[in-house]
């Protein structure tokens, strides 16, 4: 299995396919007031800006098509900088690379997110926005960051792809910032296989990332409308089907979030008292999505010993999410090589210098963690070793015993 939402899929996701299914209508549009058509993506979207405090939501047809629309309707683009963690998705930082911004690598502290300290001494002239991404569920130091984007006069964007059903200090995360960025690939909490969403109060920016997702429409058109269209956009669009799996899997997320901090609650009783373990720091321990529970090893030889044991790895040797191994943003290659953000003079050549080492702090912290999953299996990240959604208590405790026994014999 990949991610919760993924595991539980069945008769109520069937249902509504099937109703898409036999009223014909498959995208996005419709005939207003025609009973066989579903309106599956808008009412989705009503859902989710509903559901995260927000007043608008775009469905897109993925997490890096609602990065890329936000950059896009914040007029990000070729001589902006914008700062991004050194762990995390790729598409985090390859959104920036293909809005024409520079991404500014910044170190993460041992909540695996952003640094709010490192993250100041990165701001230069030309930084737009802070991209706070929300790694594994677990939400980053909003208040702080928030603080410093206001400082500074930055937009501070959520990278919520992780983490949505999370929230900080009793709010939705992607609510904090002028917009958030969430995914419903297989590896999320809920899922329809792809697609994603963009969230924000701000109407002007919902109505610039609607126009940007479809072809530079104005929100929920009837018809191609000739004359209003503000700018050039792209099709993002989310298809009925995929909103139908997901109108399913909506209803189910409060009850996955439940389960997943009780897979949490009982794995730290099973292996919470070694002596020498630490866990990722929580920013806020109740909005944690608790889809993962990372354990932090006092060297990363140990680390290194425990993780072949178990049939794993550290989160170091992540080849998606760990800036030091993606050979591709390292080299500095795009599909055409030429242009910004890094083959142009719009940027220090000191800031295009990208390159394993670079962030010590991150480097680190990566080396020590393992990752157990507690409702998400990715082998790239190593949470393949864990338990899933539909974990009985049983097996939690004998993966906790597994895990002491991999940890004490080498105390």
């Amino acid at each position: 299995m990949a991610g919760p939402g993924r595991a539980l899929i069945g008769e109520a996701e069937q249902r509504r396919v099937l109703d898409v299914l036999r009223g014909g209508y498959v995208s996005r549009y419709g005939p207003e007031g025609e009973p066989a058509f579903t309106a599956s993506v808008r009412t989705l979207e009503d859902a989710v800006a509903q559901r995260s405090g927000v007043g608008y939501a775009v469905a897109t047809n993925s997490g890096t098509a609602s990065l890329l629309t936000i950059l896009a309707g914040l007029d990000i683009g070729m001589g902006d900088e914008v700062i991004v963690p050194g762990f995390t998705f790729v598409a985090s930082i390859s959104a920036i690379v293909y809005a024409g911004a520079l991404p500014l690598l910044a170190e993460i502290d041992e909540t695996l997110n952003l640094d709010p300290a490192d993250v100041e001494q990165r701001i230069t002239p030309r930084t737009v926005a802070i991209l706070a991404v929300h790694m594994l569920g677990n939400p980053a130091r909003l208040a702080e960051l928030r603080a410093i984007a206001d400082a500074h006069d930055l937009m501070l964007i959520e990278d919520c792809a992780q983490a949505f059903g999370a929230t900080y200090r009793g709010k939705p995360v992607g609510s904090y910032g002028i917009a958030g960025a969430i995914s419903f690939n297989e590896y999320k909490t809920i899922t329809c296989g792809d697609g994603g969403m963009v969230i924000t109060e701000d109407e002007n920016l919902y109505r610039r990332c609607f126009a940007f997702h479809d072809q530079g429409h104005e929100p929920l058109r009837l018809g191609s409308t000739i004359g209003d269209r503000p700018f050039l956009g792209l099709n993002f669009r989310m298809t009925e089907l995929q909103a139908a799996v997901l109108l399913a899997q909506l209803e189910r997320l409060d009850a996955i979030v439940e389960r997943l901090k009780d897979h949490r609650k009982a794995m730290l009783e099973a292996i919470g008292d070694i002596p020498g373990l630490t866990f990722r720091r929580l920013p806020d321990p109740d909005g944690d999505l608790a889809t993962h529970l990372v354990a932090l090893l006092p060297t990363s030889q140990m680390a290194g010993d425990v993780a072949r044991d178990l049939g794993t790895k550290v989160l170091a040797d992540s080849g998606w999410h760990t800036y030091a191994n993606m050979e591709h943003l390292l080299a500095k290659r795009t599909a055409t090589n030429r242009g910004c953000p890094f083959h142009c003079a719009c940027h220090p050549d000191e800031l295009r210098d990208y390159r394993r080492g670079m962030l010590p702090r991150t480097d680190d912290i990566l080396a020590r963690a393992i990752d157990i999953g507690l409702g998400v299996s990715d082998a790239n990240l190593g949470s393949s070793w864990g338990v899933t959604i539909k974990s009985p208590r049983v097996d939690i405790e004998r993966r906790g015993a597994m895990f002491r026994g991999a940890v004490t014999r080498r105390l």
